[in-house]
Parts: structure tokens; C-alpha cells; sequence
């Protein structure tokens, strides 16, 4: 993993996609809707993150529908809907927690996120929810806890992608991964002081490639090259500079009413 890392973290491509996207969160960040609308905007990404997270698992409602609240019982997508809005709901409630034992996050995410009765039962082993799926998968969070408790010095652009590319592509709790891992990309952006406020969108670009190139992207990044992961990096790099213009997007918007 060290190794790896270093290698990816001196490649070109990755030091030009941090640089782009630090321009764009600092370009959200700073706009002055937030002085006088923070929560609203704040509230706006958290439900268009989750939007945006439920697309990249193929169910791709408006925003319009989801802010309604009028996801029946019978649509086929709600228990991924459902989840993503949870998980949404719960990134800044589980943030001091993040902070001080992200093992410990990582399993309230995914209580959060199998909370509903349907995923449960899509679950292996339901008495399992919270917990990894195997010995190798309890490993694989560890790690990468660790590595998230003691890096001071890797970007959080880097790590958010990685750490969500371990955990979607892994799948150490079984199901429904994916749908943490973006959650866990949005808390590394907000804790590690990117966005501290949580305004950008990071799931954004997720769902702009769609579906079938976001896994082909998780399968590429599996491999585990150097240039699979310096893709992967770049790719939620993006992802989150296209979350950064979506939210200036809504700031304007708001100013100009």
C-alpha cells in the first residue's frame, strides 16, 4: 500500500486533479450565499448527494421526486433511495465519531444503510449488519482505519477515493457496500478540512458517468496498478469538482431570488 501510494501521489495526473478540485471546493466553499444560507445549501447537498449516490447503484430519480417524499412502497429502487437518503442524514452525526475510531463509523454507516427490512434480507447473513462479512474483510477495514487515523499528509482527495475504492470494490460487509463507501468519500472531504461544511456534492460525478462505467472503473481500480488507481483518484477528483459547481450552481440561484 506504501508503495503504491507513493507512486501514485508523485504521478502528474494526480497532482493536477487535486489542484483542480482544490480550485473548485475553494470557489464553493467561499461563496457568499453561504453566510446567509449555509444550512439551506448544506441541506441541499446532503439530499442531492443522495440523489446522486442511489443513481450510481442505478435507481436515478430527480431531485424534484426525492424532495417530495413520495418514493412508494412499491417502487422498485426505495430500499436504495431510502438508504442513501439515511446514510446522507447520518454523515455529520457520525463525524466525531470518524474522528476518534473510524472503525467504529464504518460500522454505524452500514447499520444506517441496511436499516431497511429489504436489504436485510438481501443481506448473507443478517445478524451481520454492522459487522464485516469475513476475517479478511475485518483486516482489510482495519487498515484502512488505521491508515486514516495516522496519514497526516495524504491529500483528502486521495484518500476519500481510495478509501471508498477499497470499500466499494471489496465489499466487506456484503451490502450494500457501494452506497457506504460514498458516504465514507463524502466524511474523509469534510473531516480531513477540504470542505469542512460539507457543501460539496462528492457523489456527483458517480452518477454523471453512470452506472455501468463507475463499475467498470471500481473493477479497473480493483486490480490494484498503479494506473488503475491513479484513474480511479482522478475520477472522484472530478466527481467532486462537478459536486463543487453543482452547489455554486444552487448559490447563485439562491442570491439571485
Amino acid at each position: 500500500m506504501r508503495q503504491l501510494l507513493s507512486e501514485v501521489l508523485a504521478h502528474p495526473q494526480v497532482s493536477a486533479a487535486v489542484a483542480t478540485t482544490r480550485v473548485a471546493v475553494d470557489e464553493a466553499i467561499g461563496h457568499r450565499a453561504l453566510r446567509a444560507h449555509g444550512p439551506t445549501l448544506a441541506l441541499e447537498s446532503s439530499l442531492r448527494g443522495a440523489r446522486a449516490s442511489a443513481a450510481a447503484d442505478g435507481v436515478d430519480i430527480t431531485v424534484e421526486f426525492l424532495r417530495s417524499g413520495n418514493v412508494r412502497l412499491d417502487h422498485p429502487g426505495r430500499p436504495i433511495v431510502q438508504a442513501a437518503l439515511r446514510l446522507a442524514q447520518e454523515v455529520p452525526v457520525v463525524e466525531n465519531i470518524w474522528r476518534r475510531s473510524p472503525v467504529q463509523a464504518l460500522a454505524r454507516l452500514h447499520v444506517v444503510a441496511a436499516a431497511d427490512d429489504e436489504v436485510l434480507r438481501a443481506a448473507p447473513d443478517a445478524a451481520a449488519v454492522g459487522r464485516p462479512r469475513d476475517a479478511q474483510s475485518a483486516q482489510l477495514l482495519q487498515a484502512l482505519a488505521q491508515w486514516i487515523a495516522t496519514d497526516s499528509t495524504t491529500p483528502a482527495i486521495v484518500m476519500a477515493a481510495i478509501a471508498h475504492g477499497q470499500i466499494a470494490a471489496e465489499q466487506p460487509f456484503g451490502t450494500p457496500d457501494a452506497l457506504v463507501a460514498r458516504a465514507v468519500e463524502r466524511l474523509v472531504v469534510r473531516t480531513r478540512g477540504l470542505d469542512p461544511r460539507g457543501i460539496c456534492i462528492t457523489e456527483t460525478g458517480h452518477a454523471l458517468i453512470g452506472r455501468t462505467a463507475y463499475q467498470q472503473a471500481l473493477a479497473e481500480f480493483r486490480t490494484g496498478t498503479v494506473q488503475a488507481t491513479v484513474d480511479w483518484v482522478v475520477h472522484c477528483a472530478e466527481s467532486i469538482s462537478a459536486g463543487a459547481r453543482e452547489i455554486v450552481a444552487v448559490a447563485d440561484a439562491l442570491i439571485a431570488d
